[in-house]
């Protein structure tokens, strides 16, 4: 069994200028705005914009550890984080 260690273990994957989940989401936007229009075209600067400056002022990784929190996702071997009991 072989595991692959990454180049940088301290930097993102970037696209351009951005992070990964950055990118994620300005091309979501950009589709939902060629499918619906309309207000997704604002949304398209506007929120990219207000994303960016909010997570320059968390830690990294930051908006995993919330989502986790809220039970959204799980981490690879973690309890989920409604468990209040656990045998070592």
């Amino acid at each position: 069994m072989r595991f692959r260690v990454p180049q940088y273990l301290h930097k993102p994957h970037q696209v351009l200028f951005m992070d990964a989940d950055e990118f994620a989401l300005v091309i979501t936007l950009f589709f939902f705005a060629l499918i619906f229009g309309y207000i997704f075209w604002v949304l398209l600067l506007v929120l990219p914009y207000f994303y960016f400056k909010g997570k320059k002022k968390y830690p990294r990784g930051f908006l995993k550890h919330f989502l986790y929190r809220l039970g959204i996702i799980q981490f690879k071997g973690a309890p989920s984080y409604f468990e209040q009991k656990f045998n070592e």
